[in-house]
């Protein structure tokens, strides 16, 4: 029976813009859609919210400094729920008034979703997705090599044919945990920020409004998450994301975060987050020298003509321990490869001489500095936020400023920092 809303994402692409055209224009029309934390997170950058910090630098949570928190057993039918400690204290104060307003009869008490607060999704590990998403990526590898019936003799030859094959996917499915944690595959509950009161599907417009829009309760709902902190996804709308913004006020959240140290937003994402190319950098070499095992042959055959014979000849491709690899290619190769590959999974508006010289200075403040100050240095430019007018030295003076005015402004809100 059609609707006029979309029940799944299988219907015609006009049929669906169309339908959600509809649905977007019903809840801009409904009580709620006055106050500002209904908010449309397929738009611009809120799309990255929680995946990325202020300079647009992919980051993941640090549990050192942002400790995961469980939910209430009362509040979460499903055991292990976790979320960021201060997003869960706030949800259990936001829980908490859903219960007294249904007790006093201020709100519907038989709703399904909107009368007692239940969690169903929160935090997901991104370290876990990512390492379940490079496996499928390295065997989608190895099948297209052994398909194309690549045999490679040694790592020389691997990279070759690896750049080959991702030069054609690397835009569509991601290789490096940077711009997976920025990709449609990795969800924002990676952030630690997000709720889901809701096991709703996504692209079923039909229930959102049903369970949602239409509810006796959707006004008081979107209101009360303002006053907690939270902001609620316009278009996924039992999904609440903690709002750490402090401009142009303070959000609530911030009082909740201010219980663990935290004052303002920025604070959260510079000592409580870390770049998400970090850890994937320590690991690359092992990633690589992974693939090339999975990819290579068990040995190759080849057939020859020899003095008017024909013969067959065994070979066997090179192998490789971590400490052979590293001592034949020197910590410059791996780190251009890094940022080779970088440069195919993002658009960028670098020409090729430009691109070069990018990475010629990196490689310099490598040696002058270290791996992580490349790659940092590197990240910011690639994804657009640090000024480059190809000279190294501003290079330089524009990182010691920042990390100068950071570090100031840690000890400032934290009276000496952590």
């Amino acid at each position: 029976m059609s609707t006029n809303y979309a029940e799944s994402n299988k219907e015609s692409t006009i049929d669906l813009f169309n339908k959600r055209t509809i649905y977007a224009g019903d809840v801009a029309a409904s009580p709620a859609a006055v106050y500002e934390n209904l908010v449309n997170f397929n738009f611009g950058e809120k799309h990255l919210y929680g995946r990325v910090n202020q300079l647009f630098v992919p980051i993941v949570p640090t549990p050192t400094f942002l400790p995961l928190k469980q939910f209430k057993a009362s509040n979460a039918p499903e055991k292990n729920i976790s979320a960021i400690n201060f997003v869960v204290d706030a949800f259990n104060g936001l829980a908490l008034e859903f219960k007294r307003c249904a007790a006093a009869g201020q709100i519907s008490s038989n709703d399904s979703f909107l009368s007692n607060l239940t969690v169903y999704k929160a935090y997901e590990d991104p370290e876990k997705l990512y390492n379940e998403h490079l496996t499928a990526y390295f065997n989608s590898i190895t099948t297209a090599l052994k398909s194309n019936k690549v045999q490679v003799k040694n790592f020389d030859e691997f990279i070759i044919n690896f750049k080959l094959l991702l030069e054609i996917s690397i835009r569509q499915i991601p290789f490096t945990k940077a711009a997976y944690i920025k990709s449609r595959y990795c969800p924002i509950n990676c952030s630690g920020l997000v709720i889901e009161i809701a096991d709703l599907d996504c692209a079923n417009d039909e229930e959102k409004i049903n369970n949602f829009v239409n509810s006796k309760n959707w006004q008081f709902y979107v209101n009360a998450c303002r006053s907690y902190g939270f902001m609620v996804d316009r278009f996924i709308p039992w999904r609440l994301v903690a709002d750490i913004g402090d401009i142009p006020t303070p959000s609530r959240m911030l009082d909740y975060a201010g219980e663990y140290g935290f004052s303002t937003g920025a604070q959260i994402l510079t000592m409580g987050y870390e770049y998400a190319h970090t850890s994937f950098y320590d690991k690359f070499k092992y990633f690589l020298l992974n693939l090339y095992n999975q990819a290579k042959p068990d040995y190759i055959q080849e057939i020859k003509h020899c003095a008017g014979e024909i013969k067959t000849f065994i070979t066997y491709p090179q192998e490789y321990t971590i400490d052979q690899l590293t001592n034949k290619y020197s910590e410059e190769y791996f780190l251009k490869l890094y940022f080779d590959l970088r440069f195919l999974e993002e658009e960028s508006q670098f020409k090729d001489f430009e691109k070069e010289m990018l990475i010629d200075d990196c490689l310099e403040l490598y040696q002058s500095n270290d791996a992580s100050t490349a790659l940092e240095v590197f990240e910011r430019i690639l994804n657009k936020t640090f000024d480059y007018r190809g000279s190294l030295s501003y290079i330089k003076e524009q990182l010691e400023a920042e990390r100068t005015t950071t570090a100031t402004s840690a000890i400032t809100t934290t009276g000496g920092g952590y």
